[in-house]
């Protein structure tokens, strides 16, 4: 078989061209035998046409695949785009509401109007002026909601939602028992909804609290920190403060392993820096402490004796903290949402 072919089937099969689709070729070429070569979303394809398509940013109707045929089509000032078209569009990025996408190998600013959350999509041309505007195709109501959420976590800002839910109950060192971390989770707002639905009883609840104030930051703040609790599929998300010792507020997070729970804390310390605590079951009765942190305290840690517990010190690494970011965490499997977030 010529490897012209082959790898003209392939690049085919790569870009998804069939009969009837418009196409936008960056700019053309001569080929071989009466052929051109066209870039199209950044692969050059050998095609036949009747036209003469030496140019850039070229609008193309494919009449056959086998071997690729197009026709040039008419092309209005200024725009290579028409309302009605439906088309490949590959999202660069977001921002305040605007994308910024590719098409046929030309960069646009666009209005998305319902959008999966994925980075490459089909979309429909709704109007050209006075701003590109499209509308994804073949777009299912699981994906919408799923970009619904992807967009309240992705404007997630952890430090601003723990100065606000300080106001509202969070968690405070001076009462790191047991039952007090079970009454304030109780409390936090993420179960807001469920008491609700089972008429259970909301005084105390930080969400009621939120609605009796009228404080639209902290609604805000705890249905993030509720949708990114559910994302993560069992583990539970929160922030605790502190006014007393060597340290500033920080971080916890209550993971499930089967039956058992373990407990990851944050923290920044004065001398230490970023530190993360990690307290997991190792044994029936024992458990194992990690410490991370830059600064190596394998010394001091020697020194400490705590019962049923062996403490180690490891240096932290970069995806150490990543475990603590909601929107990495949750946006990694959102149709690629994090990629344009």
């Amino acid at each position: 078989m010529d490897i012209s072919i082959s790898a003209y089937k392939n690049s085919m099969q790569q870009i998804n061209i069939n009969t009837g689709d418009i196409v936008y070729a960056a700019g053309a070429k001569a080929g071989r035998n009466g052929s051109y070569i066209l870039n199209i979303n950044g692969r050059n394809i050998e095609a036949f046409s009747k036209d003469l398509l030496y140019g850039s940013n070229l609008k193309l109707l494919v009449l056959k695949t086998n071997p690729l045929e197009v026709e040039l089509l008419k092309q209005q000032a200024g725009s290579l785009l028409h309302q009605g078209d439906k088309l490949p569009v590959k999202i660069l990025s977001v921002s305040n509401g605007i994308f910024s996408v590719e098409i046929g190998g030309k960069l646009y600013q666009a209005g998305i109007l319902s959008h999966s959350g994925s980075a490459r999509i089909m979309a429909e041309v709704i109007k050209t002026e006075p701003i590109l505007t499209l509308e994804e195709t073949d777009i299912s109501s699981k994906q919408i909601s799923l970009a619904a959420m992807a967009k309240e976590i992705s404007s997630f800002n952890q430090k601003e939602a723990a100065a606000v839910l300080k106001e509202f109950g969070a968690i405070h060192l001076s009462s790191f028992m047991a039952d007090d971390i079970k009454k304030t989770l109780k409390n936090s707002g993420q179960f807001f909804e469920y008491k609700l639905s089972k008429g259970l009883s909301v005084e105390g609840d930080m969400k009621l609290s939120a609605y009796i104030q009228q404080n639209s930051s902290a609604e805000s703040a705890i249905s993030k920190l509720q949708i990114a609790n559910v994302l993560m599929g069992g583990d539970f998300f929160s922030f605790f403060e502190n006014d007393e010792l060597d340290f500033n507020d920080g971080i916890i997070r209550v993971s499930k392993n089967g039956s058992s729970y373990s407990i990851y804390i944050k923290m920044n310390f004065t001398k230490i820096g970023e530190t993360i605590i990690s307290i997991i079951k190792h044994y029936e009765n024992s458990y194992l402490i990690t410490v991370r942190s830059k600064v190596n305290i394998t010394a001091e840690l020697s020194r400490l004796k705590i019962k049923n517990c062996k403490v180690v010190w490891k240096e932290m690494q970069e995806k150490d903290e990543d475990f603590f970011q909601i929107k990495k965490e949750n946006l990694k499997e959102m149709n690629g949402f994090e990629r344009i977030g």
